[in-house]
């Protein structure tokens, strides 16, 4: 009997070796930081994360309070839009503004009270957009009193567009509309106005080129070529908005060619989609938050190659009974972290500045932090050769309200983030299929968590949660059950390979929607460790009889 005793222990230690080295592979927590948001108002406690970096233009525009250290810059962040303390000496690579009024002389003109591009003193405007950016150029010490402005990502804020055909028609009756065009068709005044509109966009951002360095990147805020809808978003298939030049915002519309072009669009550099949230859970709008924002980055990224840095803000939005109150925290975090699964070079985390010096706790904004701390240990995996796994375009989501998963594969890794905000509540636990080309991944969500992980594709699948594929007895010797979850009705092999790649054991089986149990008789097989695989899973089985 002792020899036996001696080669089952042999046997179990060598699979718990085995499965310690397909544990090591697959990295779902690959630092020991242990997250605890903050208790105290008006604080944000950069110092409780490690100092970490990401390969992104991540802007900060939030409250600072009293950071004379430039502390975001050292937590994620690669550029500063917010000063506190002696930020004249901010190296230009790490600068970031938003030029708020763009359109607005404070002169009554019509584009300012109206929103009309007729009747204008154009010179007024010539001379305001001087006039700020010499004061934009005054803030750094580099570009002080040159009149030019040295900043690395600078949006002009415009928002003096009317976007309604309805609501353009009744300019026919402003008194600043030339009376050729109130005498226009309907249809033709609405052109003109777009048209015209466009131009005047056009002006504001030749003019921000022309007092910038030849550095600077300029992006209209929210003047994407897709506008950012929250409600409609389903109102359209993912063909149409991704083809019919119709849909496009037509700032960034070319009239002659009915496609994406025009003078404000050749004047930005990149765009920057308004992507808030409007509504509060339980609110049964509230779910679609993950998929308004990345269809937000993934509708503008099909209309352009140009980079898409979203501006994101961690309160709610327009929506009264929930306006400027803080998101979840587990919204924070995915919108630190997801975005950039979608296609995203950057975001812009912008914040009222009228909210600064409010009397709340800000450990949202940690949340964040932390979405970003989390994402930067895999930070290697979006650089050099890797390609965006996206199962699905997240519009559809609105309409299948099933949990958002997306990946990033790169040579035999594929980094995985996943999250359910259609979860009924924080214990619902759901487990979804990730697939990329051959490979198969079960993967298990509780609530509303955000999970980030990164399998090794070289090895057969293993389910993180050992819950979801489960073998007993193990180890086996005449007979074994393994427990395992199907994601729908189907007929698929029970297989078992020696450890040379061998097949020893080959069983169809038919599988049920959701946890199935299965029997196999495995006693003509000799004692080994074995991989047992079935529904693209696989575990160790050992037999030893």
């Amino acid at each position: 009997m002792k020899p036996i005793l001696n080669k089952k222990i042999f046997i179990l230690i060598l699979l718990v070796f085995a499965l310690k080295e397909v544990k090591a592979q697959n990295s779902c927590q690959p630092s020991s930081f242990t997250f605890s948001p903050s208790t105290q108002n008006r604080t944000i406690d950069w110092r409780k994360f490690p100092e970490f970096s990401l390969p992104f233009s991540i802007v900060y525009g939030g409250p600072r309070f009293g950071d004379f250290q430039k502390l975001p810059l050292k937590y994620g962040f690669s550029h500063l839009a917010t000063s506190d303390g002696n930020d004249a000496d901010l190296p230009r690579n790490q600068r970031a503004a938003v030029w708020y009024g763009t359109g607005y002389p404070s002169a009554n003109q019509p584009w300012e009270t109206a929103k009309s591009p007729w009747g204008n003193n154009i010179e007024l405007y010539k001379t305001k957009w001087k006039n700020d950016m010499a004061g934009f150029a005054n803030s750094f010490t580099s570009s002080k009193g040159t009149g030019i402005v040295d900043i690395d990502l600078f949006v002009p804020d415009i928002e003096l567009q009317i976007k309604s055909n309805d609501s353009i028609l009744l300019l026919k009756n402003h008194p600043a509309t030339p009376a050729a065009y109130k005498s226009l068709d309907n249809q033709s005044f609405i052109v003109q106005y777009k048209k015209d509109i466009q131009a005047l966009y056009g002006q504001a951002f030749a003019a921000t080129k022309q007092y910038s360095t030849t550095t600077s990147k300029i992006g209209g805020y929210s003047d994407a070529p897709i506008l950012n809808t929250y409600i409609n978003i389903a109102g359209n298939s993912w063909q149409k908005w991704t083809s019919d030049a119709s849909l496009l915002n037509y700032i960034n519309y070319d009239f002659s060619k009915n496609t994406i072009g025009g003078a404000a669009y050749d004047n930005q550099d990149f765009y920057s989609p308004a992507a808030y949230y409007y509504y509060d859970f339980p609110n049964p709008l509230a779910p679609d938050y993950l998929a308004y924002m990345l269809f937000q980055i993934e509708v503008n990224r099909a209309w352009t190659s140009k980079p898409i840095i979203p501006f994101v803000w961690l309160r709610y939005s327009y929506t009264p009974q929930f306006v400027k109150r803080f998101i979840r925290p587990f919204m924070a975090e995915a919108t630190a972290i997801f975005p950039f699964f979608s296609g995203a070079k950057g975001l812009w985390l912008w914040e009222d500045p009228g909210t600064f010096g409010n009397n709340e706790n800000f450990a949202t904004y940690e949340y964040f932090i932390n979405g970003l701390y989390r994402l930067s240990q895999y930070k290697e995996m979006f650089s050099g050769n890797y390609e965006l796994v996206i199962p699905a375009p997240a519009r559809e989501y609105v309409d299948t309200r099933k949990p958002i998963w997306r990946g990033v594969a790169k040579g035999n890794e594929l980094l995985v983030v996943a999250h359910n905000p259609y979860a009924k509540d924080e214990n619902e636990i759901v487990t979804i299929e990730v697939a990329y080309k051959s490979y198969r991944q079960m993967i298990t969500l509780k609530g509303y968590e955000v999970f980030l992980c990164k399998f090794d594709m070289s090895l057969l699948a293993n389910e993180p949660n050992i819950q979801a594929f489960e073998i007993a007895p193990n180890p086996a010797q005449e007979r074994v059950s393994l427990k395992v979850y199907s994601s729908k009705q189907q007929k698929q092999p029970i297989e078992i390979f020696d450890l040379q790649g061998r097949k020893v054991f080959a069983e169809m089986h038919d599988f049920t929607l959701g946890e199935n149990i299965k029997t196999l008789n495995i006693s003509k097989l000799s004692d080994a460790t074995y991989l047992l695989k079935t529904l693209g899973i696989s575990r160790k089985l050992v037999v030893c009889k």
